[in-house]
């Protein structure tokens, strides 16, 4: 996540170029959205016995569990000719990049036409700390009408930064159990619930799928529908160096501050996990 932000502030300051980068999670790990507070969303004390990190994203949005799934994240300008505009156009073009990738290994997906306001005010109000795949906002990706793809988009000076969940197996659903304030018998339906309106690549007939295949298809779909090159890249030193002083001052930050050092914990393994499934840049 700190690469992710690192790259925007580059992009930012007129150094840049549009990046899809690509990776799993190692360890497993919780990221709550940046304008929410982990203690009072997620049971601290059950993810570090369960071996479950927790972070948090620049992106706003509800807790997500990455486990089991392949994160997407794109940044680009803000007046991009391709992905640029509005929150609305760039989450539509977006997403349909995902879906011709997904295409690519066999997945009938489709973008949902639900409600931008509707979506704000479910991750806003009474059920805020409900788990993000309960519910589909505009946009997002979904098979039969379950969710397969969540994002959450934020706008930074001239830059657009949109951070996305591709659900391979079934593990998201374990996120009940590791939010805080719900009684057992609301973590049973929720559970329901989440069973009921998402989905994941193993159910869609892609068992056995790994990783690093659906990273290729989504650069590949991203190829197709731009009519970009996409041309696989490691971070610079710069956006290292970048990262990594990002790291230490969230890490001293005690508004930012989260248990685990994970996010200086999680670049080395987010880049070993990208080695496979690819960081691409647009040209």
């Amino acid at each position: 996540m700190a690469v992710d932000e690192a790259l925007c502030r580059i992009a930012a300051a007129g150094n840049w170029q549009p990046v899809l980068r690509l990776y799993c999670w190692e360890p497993p790990a919780i990221s709550v959205g940046y304008a929410q507070s982990a203690k009072a969303k997620v049971d601290l004390e059950r993810c570090r016995r369960w071996g479950v990190d927790v972070v948090r994203r620049p992106t706003g949005g509800r807790a997500v569990l990455h486990w089991q799934e392949l994160t997407y994240s794109v940044v680009c300008a803000e007046d991009d000719a391709q992905l640029g505009g509005s929150v609305s156009e760039t989450s539509r073009r977006l997403g349909e990049c995902l879906v011709a990738g997904l295409a690519r290994l066999g997945v009938n997906a489709r973008l949902a036409r639900g409600s931008l306001a509707g979506a704000a005010a479910a991750a806003s109000g009474a059920h805020a700390n409900v788990p993000c795949f309960s519910s589909t906002a505009r946009w997002e990706v979904t098979v039969e009408g379950r969710k397969l793809v969540g994002s959450a988009q934020r706008r930074f000076p001239g830059v657009i930064l949109q951070h996305g969940s591709i659900l391979l197996g079934p593990a998201h659903l374990g996120l009940v159990d590791l939010l805080v304030g719900l009684a057992p018998a609301e973590r049973v339906f929720w559970r329901q619930v989440l069973a009921a309106r998402s989905t994941d690549l193993a159910a869609c007939g892609c068992a056995g799928v790994s990783s690093a295949e659906v990273g290729r298809a989504v650069a590949e779909g991203f190829a197709t529908v731009l009519g970009a090159k996409m041309r696989p890249a490691a971070l610079t030193a710069t956006e290292r160096e970048a990262a990594d002083v990002l790291a230490r001052q969230r890490e001293a930050d005690p508004e930012w501050h989260l248990p685990a050092r994970a996010e200086e914990r999680r670049m080395p393994a987010t880049d070993a996990a990208a080695a496979g499934a690819g960081r691409a840049t647009c040209a």
